[in-house]
């Protein structure tokens, strides 16, 4: 064997699947200036306040028709863009652009796909597994891909003198790799861990140039990214806008792309935070191609416009849902739980909220994932009569005729935690509305980020929590329902939930793990530990000239080796 070296990673690490947490760039400095990396974070913060300073001197690159540009408008901002240690999700539409992962996943079946890889294996016991990788990529920067790559890249999320990330947390039980050749690696694990490919298909785990990753550090790598992806960088102006090129000597083209015509787009403008506060089809009109992150109020209107294509991405993971805290007086019963689910008119809100681009979701998990549980259909729709006798039941009644049940002197009082996106203001509003049919008092706490919010899932005060979880493997269940993950404090112990749930993160028999899945799913229903309320479709208006704009099988990331427009 050449070049025979092996890396051992600083500890394993517990897998949390999917905390996504796209807080804003003060509060992730904050975190940092608290924690042990106070220099770290020091360093961040001059770093930031040098760019600032010199960002009007940068050159702006316009978006001109004649060049083939498409201007691609976001929601959000992205604090962090290195795909190592960002936490927006938004910033993975920018990775699968600039990176290629070591497999993909086919967005019809869901397989694996040959990506910088081109074949691996898994030892009988679960534990290694061997990648064989192509031998003709190059970087951005000219320097060549190989095995000692993808290890320097693995050292990198490992490294602990950097904030913990989203990409560490999927690799999960990985604890070592070894070079086994100049294009064989082998990752080696603690335990079986059969959401491995699943996470190397993720472009939060796009393989870097080592050669540009030691040469600008990690303050600086955001503004020089050389991946082997269809496109590179070539400016980014943070709060602004990220403007990338087609990469001329790209050679994985994965299957999920088409073979090219001729006449694709040949650079991308990303714009930042352009569909915060626009109207939809004057930014259409006027200055942008595509708009993400749609809402459903914009669809509706934009429904009918020739001009403009509305296109609903079905999003894997779990279904948007609210998590009961059964830890807590009154709903850590489950007649009581039950209640509620029959209170709620999830069709009603479907068509309110979401004017029906989403349909109403009955399982923990979306079936985007394909692995959702059918057997609830139906079985907790709307029903108001009977949500009363449950309370009833429960020896809840309105005894001084105020509108509310109570029980000993205690009125039946709930509060629900909600941030501001999604929609899910307007849910919980009909919710309150809703219940109170029912007799039951709803708080509303709104929070304005998802630093307040990770901060109160931990603390526990709150009565009921939306949960946003994505993915395409069954994992993201182990993120919100295992008893240490960030949602821990939520939940009353429930040991044959936590069996199953650490069972199907180590089975590595695929019929076995599904089954699994199934009980986990039953468990969290029959138990009414959470509200579904609707699958997550996410909504995109793109120009009606804008032609073959897709998305990769999670859903958020567009795929735009092959997108073209009309008339460029």
């Amino acid at each position: 064997m050449v070049g025979r070296r092996q890396g051992r990673l600083a500890s394993p690490y517990r897998v949390v699947l999917q905390r996504m947490a796209a807080g804003s760039l003060t509060n992730y400095w904050k975190s940092l200036a608290n924690s042990n990396q106070a220099p770290l974070a020091t360093a961040l913060i001059v770093a930031l306040l040098l760019l600032s300073s010199c960002r009007s001197s940068l050159e702006a690159l316009p978006c001109a028709r004649d060049q083939r540009c498409l201007r691609y408008g976001l929601s959000a901002d992205i604090p962090v863009l290195d795909p190592h240690y960002a936490k927006a999700p938004e910033a993975g539409m920018i990775f699968r652009q600039l990176y290629d992962t070591l497999v993909y996943r086919s967005g019809d079946t869901h397989e694996f796909l040959p990506g910088l890889a081109t074949n691996w294996d898994l030892s009988a016991d679960g534990l290694v597994y061997t990648f064989a990788l192509r031998r003709d990529v190059v970087f951005h920067d000219g320097s060549r891909f190989d095995a000692a790559a993808v290890g320097s890249n693995i050292e990198r999320i490992f490294d602990p003198n950097i904030p913990q990330s989203l990409a560490r947390e999927l690799l999960g039980p990985l604890t070592q790799y070894e070079v086994a050749g100049d294009f064989t690696i082998r990752l080696i694990l603690a335990s079986p861990f059969p959401g491995l490919l699943d996470a190397l298909a993720q472009p939060t785990l796009g393989i870097a140039s080592p050669a540009a990753l030691a040469t600008h550090g990690f303050l600086r790598y955001q503004f020089h990214h050389a991946g082997t992806g269809p496109f590179q960088l070539e400016n980014y102006l943070p709060g602004e806008r990220i403007e990338l090129r087609r990469f001329e000597d790209y050679r994985v083209s994965p299957s999920i792309y088409q073979p090219l015509a001729g006449d694709e787009i040949t650079r991308v403008e990303f714009v930042l935070q352009s569909a915060a506060d626009v109207d939809a089809l004057p930014a259409l009109r006027d200055s942008l191609d595509v708009l993400d992150d749609l809402s459903p109020v914009d669809a509706q209107n934009l429904a009918g416009n020739s001009r403009v294509q509305i296109l609903p991405v079905d999003i894997p993971g779990l279904s948007v849902q609210f998590l009961f805290n059964t830890g807590r007086p009154s709903i850590d019963k489950r007649t009581v739980r039950l209640a509620l689910l029959l209170a709620t008119n999830r069709i009603a809100i479907s068509d309110q909220v979401y004017f029906n681009f989403s349909p109403v979701a009955w399982a923990p998990l979306s079936t985007a994932t394909g692995y959702s549980h059918t057997g609830y259909v139906d079985q907790f729709a709307y029903n108001l009569s009977a949500a009363q006798a449950l309370l009833a039941e429960a020896g809840y009644s309105d005894s001084d005729a105020d509108g509310l049940v109570d029980r000993d002197g205690e009125p039946l009082a709930l509060s629900v935690v909600v941030p501001p996106w999604g929609g899910l203001p307007a849910v919980v509003s009909l919710l309150q509305q809703q219940w109170q049919a029912l007799g039951v008092a709803l708080e509303i706490e709104q929070v304005p980020g998802r630093s307040r919010l990770r901060s109160l899932i931990q603390s526990g005060r709150y009565d009921l929590l939306p949960v946003d979880q994505y993915g395409i493997d069954p994992n993201a269940l182990s993120s919100v329902f295992l008893a240490d993950s960030l949602y821990g404090a939520s939940q009353s112990p429930n040991d044959e939930l936590e069996t199953l749930l650490l069972s199907a993160m180590h089975a590595t028999d695929s019929q076995a793990r599904r089954t699994l899945v199934y009980n986990i799913q039953a468990t969290i229903m029959d138990e009414q530990l959470i509200l579904p309320i609707r699958e997550y479709v996410r909504l995109t208006a793109a120009r009606a000239g804008l032609r073959n704009l897709r998305f990769d099988a999670y859903g958020f990331y567009p795929l735009l080796f092959n997108a073209s427009l009309a008339g460029s």
